[in-house]
């Protein structure tokens, strides 16, 4: 029921990191992948043709996950291009840090913006055409730090427990034409972001964590594929923390 065959795949901001490992996940189950991306045109059109050399369709789209109306130009391009959709990930989102007391309106402004108003876009351009073939899958991907608060991240923290609202309506309104709606919440992920973060902050999480290690892109890939095919059929609204028992 993982079988991905015949299946078109939307992963938003899936040129690197998290993104390119489910698009690559997706396809090795064999859906055909389209990704967006923001700057790096080369690494989307090297995703692609990697794709491609594997036996898939792939296709890269520049789009700012900001923009509602390229949000329904990318969903109307992909369905002409590679036949239809049946499967949307949303994987854009953006961090500032800083007290809440010094958070600056426009930092606030662009995290909500991406990681927020981003997956909206995209579940509202994607809702018509699940709904009309009464068909869909859409994954989006929070944080587990949008389930507690965590200091100097309020935008981020805020955005991402938007998310969670999101998703519980759009699973409760899509529910009658079998459309699953759910989101993924890592924890901390060795991502190229992350190859900065200090010492001290990766043994703060490892403290936190009950399974010792810090988690992989692969690791956060392998559950959305799977709530992304239909041996998740039964499963939608709901919230799955995958982050070594980070949160507990």
């Amino acid at each position: 029921m993982t079988d991905l065959r015949g299946r078109v795949a939307l992963v938003t901001a899936g040129s690197r990191g998290l993104g390119a490992e489910v698009a690559r996940q997706l396809a090795a189950r064999g859906a055909d992948v389209a990704v967006t991306y923001l700057q790096d045109a080369a690494a989307g059109r090297a995703l692609a043709a990697e794709l491609e050399a594997h036996g898939r369709r792939g296709l890269a789209l520049r789009a700012d996950a900001r923009d509602f109306a390229r949000a329904q130009e990318v969903v109307a391009e992909v369905c002409a291009t590679l036949g239809g959709l049946h499967i949307l990930v949303c994987g854009a989102g953006i961090a500032r840090r800083a007290p809440l007391a010094e958070m600056s309106e426009a930092d606030w402004d662009d995290v909500v913006d991406v990681s927020l108003k981003g997956a909206f876009n995209y579940v509202r351009a994607a809702a018509p055409v699940f709904r009309a073939q009464r068909y869909g899958k859409i994954v989006c991907v929070g944080s587990i730090n949008g389930l507690r608060g965590r200091p100097g991240t309020a935008s981020y923290n805020a955005a991402k427990a938007g998310l969670v609202g999101l998703v519980k309506t759009a699973a409760a309104e899509l529910g009658a034409y079998d459309v699953n709606v759910n989101l993924v919440a890592p924890g901390f992920i060795e991502t190229t972001t992350q190859v900065d973060t200090p010492r001290a902050t990766r043994d703060l999480v490892l403290s936190e964590c009950a399974i010792k290690r810090l988690g992989t892109p692969a690791d956060v890939a392998a559950p959305i594929v799977f709530l992304a095919s239909d041996a998740a059929r039964h499963v939608t609204g709901q919230v799955l923390r995958v982050d070594a028992g980070q949160y507990l």
